[in-house]
């Protein structure tokens, strides 16, 4: 098994099944000089766990609190309702207690600025050392990836931590000075020994220890810069932070972690070549990213503005001009306006309402809440138009603005609100077809009884789905969704036609109709 998993297994099962990962198309890694946090902050609010996992919801918040951005609290916030549900189920685990799992909740509770002593109907502060064994040990089994979690969590909550909590801890602490696991023997860690340094910090005046586990870990670092394990990125990530935590230098983890990022802005949960992005491994990466830690990440959801109103649901079909708005924390739809007139028209057609005192855009959709004045940020207007074989050219700032603007159909309005710059890359709308051919019918002077056929025609690229339906008139046939139709008595004199729709992941939703059929003869 590995250690990763392992580790995991002392809070929760569902923990382990978010670190192996669901498949995602798999993007290319970026070899960037430095890090883009907020797209990887992005990569997890465009990836939320769903409801019935805890344990990736604890991991995800906990990613975007290292952020310290109110961007992001209506993803958190969302997080926060998906764990005071879950809360009971994740707490006791077969009817019976996890003061693990009771810690993990807690450190995340205390980080978003709630009350770990009053969450979903618990205490969680009081459940880490409820029905502790005389030895302290936390869970049914010696782990120190546990026994850490629940002195972080008590150092969080300025709760008094028990004296058996940290013998414990010591006890499974290795002549190397790693934390591990048994699996046949010692297992050095680096994600538990993360934890590890952590409690130490917390709980102060072990120096020797501390020493211990940290040299282990610098000399246990590999020359590129990462720590071997069954995720490289996570432990990465969890044993780099902590290492910077108490003062070491983590620069070699740092630029190695950089030239991992894949474009999406997400992490691999592996080194293997197109592995796709993570919502764990990209969590934990961001602890060393932002340079944080389980022990200080913070981010008080109670100081931030109420969550704006949710964006208009994107579409996938546009015969107008596309309006894209990227609020550039993950929320971010991409709509059609068929009015448009100015950049103002269109983004008033595409359903998005518009705050511009004195002809400036502020505020679109009701975000952001509150004003920036020093104009740290802003709404950004660009524009781009679509490349012959239907993906989009780069986006381009405008020189005029929304008023004076005039949009041509098919191009894209993009709406962008993040600092100044050159250059833009941000949510571009569905790919088009470099070929979307008119459907045929093969005959065109037909009778009752005769059969007719569609032909589809070479689409590039080529679509997930084809769908086809047939018009008598400009009426949809009933059930008439195959590549042929048998004429009936009920389409004499009528005129028959054939549409093709073509959509797929990434790919705009386009139809095609075929020239109508001479009225059907007897």
């Amino acid at each position: 098994m590995s250690s990763s998993v392992k580790r995991w297994l002392a809070v929760g099962t569902a923990a382990a099944l978010a670190l192996l990962g669901a498949l995602t198309p798999t993007p290319s890694a970026s070899a960037a000089a430095a890090v883009d946090k907020t797209q990887a902050a992005n990569y997890i609010v465009r990836n939320l766990p769903g409801k019935g996992s805890t344990s990736a919801s604890i991991t995800a918040a906990l990613g975007l609190a290292t952020t310290g951005d109110c961007t992001y609290a209506p993803a958190l916030r969302t997080l926060v309702s998906q764990l005071e549900k879950g809360a009971k189920a994740y707490l006791y685990p077969g009817k019976k207690l996890n003061q693990a799992r009771a810690a993990s909740l807690a450190i995340v509770v205390k980080a978003l600025g709630l009350n770990p002593r009053k969450f979903a109907g618990y205490n969680l502060v009081s459940l880490v050392t409820k029905s502790l064994p005389s030895d302290g040990r936390i869970g049914t089994s010696d782990s120190a990836f546990s026994q850490s979690l629940g002195i972080i969590a008590l150092k969080r909550a300025d709760a008094t931590i028990p004296v058996t909590l940290l013998t414990k801890l010591l006890s499974l602490q290795d002549d190397s000075g790693a934390f591990g696991y048994d699996a046949g023997g010692f297992q050095a860690d680096p994600d538990t020994t993360a934890l590890g340094i952590l409690a130490l910090k917390a709980v102060g005046q072990l120096d020797p220890q501390l020493d211990d586990a940290t040299n282990w870990a610098q000399t246990t670092q590999t020359g590129d810069g990462y720590w071997e394990a069954y995720s490289p990125v996570d432990s990465t990530g969890l044993l780099g932070s902590a290492l910077k935590s108490v003062g070491k230098d983590v620069s070699t983890a740092e630029a190695w972690l950089a030239g991992e990022q894949n474009s999406d802005g997400g992490f691999p949960n592996s080194l293997d070549e197109g592995t796709a992005s993570d919502v764990m491994a990209t969590a934990d990466a961001l602890y060393l990213i932002n340079g944080t830690s389980q022990l200080d990440t913070s981010l008080n959801l109670g100081k931030c503005p109420k969550s704006p109103k949710k964006l208009p649901a994107s579409t996938t079909s546009c015969t107008g001009v596309w309006v894209v708005v990227d609020r550039g924390n993950g929320q971010e739809t991409a709509r059609c306006a068929t009015k448009y007139s100015t950049g103002m028209v269109a983004l008033k057609s595409a359903g998005i309402s518009v705050e511009a005192p004195g002809g400036f855009v502020s505020r679109l959709h009701g975000f952001p809440q509150i004003i920036d004045t020093t104009y740290s940020k802003y709404w950004g207007y660009w524009h781009a138009s679509p490349n012959p074989d239907g993906t989009w050219g780069s986006w381009e700032s405008y020189m005029v603005g929304a008023s004076d603007s005039t949009p041509k159909q098919g191009d894209v309005e993009g709406w962008y609100y993040a600092p100044y710059a050159e250059s833009a890359s941000f949510l571009q709308p569905p790919v088009g077809y470099a070929a979307s051919p008119t459907p045929t019918i093969d005959n065109t002077a037909p009778k009752v009884g005769d059969t007719l056929t569609a032909t589809v025609g070479d689409w590039s690229p080529a679509p997930d789905q084809v769908s086809i339906r047939w018009y008598r008139s400009g009426a949809a046939i009933s059930r008439a969704t195959g590549e042929t139709y048998t004429l009936t008595k009920y389409d004499y004199g009528k005129v028959i036609t054939v549409k093709v729709t073509a959509s797929g992941k990434g790919l705009q939703t386009v139809s095609r109709t075929s020239a109508p059929t001479a009225k059907v003869t007897k």
